[in-house]
């Protein structure tokens, strides 16, 4: 008797009991699970302990040479339970070699455990056993090849269809006996056999985070046993993801189709490198006009370079990292062929000057913005509400919030909603204020006061310098925390108001700058703001 597994044919104990030619007697019935459970092999041994030799899901022979009556000996007293640890189906006692009938030690330890026990015959060799098992897999293996030559021609059928994706999804649902549901790198379902699927997307939380290509991951969900694999094209790229789930415990569902069907989905998705080269540039030169304020001249070619474009109101975004993670954002938004298109907001987007924008409908701003700050290693900032006519207005916007969540540390920032929103402090990267203040100040670097000798290099001061002495730039800071009152200035350093304005000449001097003059000052407080401390 062979049995079905998963979509599998197998032979299990109880198939095996049931010929009657080998004229098997059950001895202890043992668990059900065991005697459904599927035979990988049989393997004939007198040993005490066989369970280092064995892989778990053989059938034991044995004939007991090595067992004395009716009493186990110290090896002998766990034997029942080893195999059962290890995972074997069953034990044969060949009856009529060594001993008449089966001794009852081992019997009382199978029925402890839940071991199946059978007499063999002496009239049964165990090579019977061994043969008959061995058709039956061979029988299976047949079988399993043939099945999946069918299956898989089945699924290259779909291939051709008007709707090839639609077509592999519904076809490997079929074949499963099961269910099946493409999703897209952001996690929605895209093309699925059924209008609802028994398992929620979002029950399978961490499955649909890959690290390799063509990674699969396999869990019980709600009673079913679901397989989830990453599909990608040939360049590496990720397209989504291919969930299928039948109802049953953990093994039920056959992987060989699921895993042909993301090969064939694979194909029928992804557009050749160069395609998606030409298709990239377009991206950027209409992304561009877009974000100009030329809407109207992109609208003609959108439905082909984004599947349509989004409904006003609108939010622009921009994306800022390395080009890996701008790359992983970017096929967050990539849209699938037109047969995979769903989604009635499209998304305008593509690469400009190294940063990647991306324009949606407002209503579905939030939803992006939590998908796209995902990764730490891109930073998004994003306009208020606009129009496409208003556009600039909007990219502007975006720049600006962009630049202050890049400051800041955060991951995403809506324009005009900073804690520094504002600040021109904030629109700067930290990097830049800092090259600001080394070029500014850097006539002061080594610059320092002493009361007894006046203005002198640090470096040529020594170790013995006079402590009552003063850096320039800690002067200058001084002289502009006083907002350029001398007398101030002076108090705070604990000087005199004349050596304070002494001071304060030669550093114009040295600067090459006209203290006089607002715009000077400003520039001159950034750069003190923003010393490195070493030269504070």
């Amino acid at each position: 008797m062979v049995e079905s597994l998963g979509g599998h044919m197998t032979i299990s104990l109880r198939g095996l009991l049931g010929q009657s030619d080998l004229h098997l007697e059950v001895v202890v019935a043992g668990h059900p699970e065991s005697v459904d459970a599927p035979i990988s092999w049989v393997h004939s041994t007198e040993l005490a302990d066989p369970t280092p030799y064995l892989e778990g899901g053989e059938l034991i022979l044995l004939t007991g040479l090595a067992m004395k009556g009716n009493e186990a000996d110290e090896d002998q007293r766990q034997y029942a339970r080893r195999l059962v640890k290890a995972g074997v189906r069953g034990i044969g006692f060949g009856v009529g070699v060594r001993h008449r009938e089966i001794p009852a030690w081992l019997i009382e330890q199978c029925e402890r455990y839940g071991l199946p026990l059978f007499a063999v015959p002496a009239p049964t060799p165990f090579i019977a056993i061994t043969k008959a098992v061995s058709r039956k897999l061979t029988d299976e293996r047949q079988r399993g090849f043939t099945r999946s030559y069918h299956d898989q021609r089945q699924l290259m059928r779909s291939v051709h269809t008007l709707y090839p994706v639609s077509s592999i999804v519904s076809k490997l649902a079929e074949i499963v006996g099961g269910w099946a549901a493409l999703i897209n790198p952001a996690g929605t379902v895209i093309e699925s056999s059924h209008r609802f699927l028994p398992v929620e997307i979002s029950a399978l939380g961490d499955a649909l985070t890959f690290s390799v290509l063509g990674e699969a991951k396999f869990m019980n969900v709600k009673g079913y046993d679901v397989a989830v694999f990453h599909v990608a094209s040939p360049a590496g790229d990720t397209l989504g993801y291919l969930v299928a789930g039948r109802k049953g415990s953990t093994g039920s569902l056959n992987h060989t189709p699921v895993a042909a069907a993301v090969s064939l989905l694979s194909l029928a998705i992804s557009r050749s490198t160069d395609a998606n080269r030409v298709l990239s540039r377009l991206r950027a030169s209409m992304v561009r006009r877009c974000l100009e304020g030329r809407a109207n001249s992109v609208r003609p070619y959108a439905h082909d370079l984004w599947d349509g474009m989004p409904a006003e109101p609108l939010c622009a975004m921009r994306l800022v990292g390395d080009m890996n993670a701008l790359e992983a954002a970017q096929r967050l938004v990539e849209p699938f062929r037109k047969s995979l298109v769903k989604n009635l907001n499209p998304v305008v987007f593509g690469m400009v000057e190294d940063d990647l924008w991306v324009i949606v409908s407002q209503s579905n701003a939030t939803e992006w913005v939590n998908q796209l700050s995902r990764d730490s290693g891109v930073v998004l900032g994003v306009s208020s509400g606009s129009t496409w006519y208003d556009m600039a207005r909007a990219r502007h916007e975006a720049y600006q919030a962009a630049a202050e969540a890049k400051t800041t540390g955060a991951a995403s920032m809506q324009y005009g909603q900073g804690s520094g929103a504002g600040a021109l402090e904030n629109m700067l990267e930290p990097s830049l204020l800092r090259a600001f203040a080394d070029l500014k100040l850097a006539p002061l670097r080594n610059v320092v006061f002493n009361l007894s000798t006046g203005p002198h290099a640090n470096r040529e001061a020594g170790d013995g310098a006079d402590t009552l002495s003063v850096g320039a730039i800690d002067v200058l800071r001084a002289w502009i925390e006083a907002r350029g009152t001398m007398e101030e200035a002076a108090r705070k350093l604990e000087i005199h108001r004349h050596t304070m304005s002494k001071y304060m000449t030669r550093i114009a001097r040295l600067l090459a700058v006209d203290l006089q003059d607002p715009g000077t000052v400003a520039e001159l407080w950034f750069a003190c703001r923003y010393a490195r401390p070493d030269e504070a």
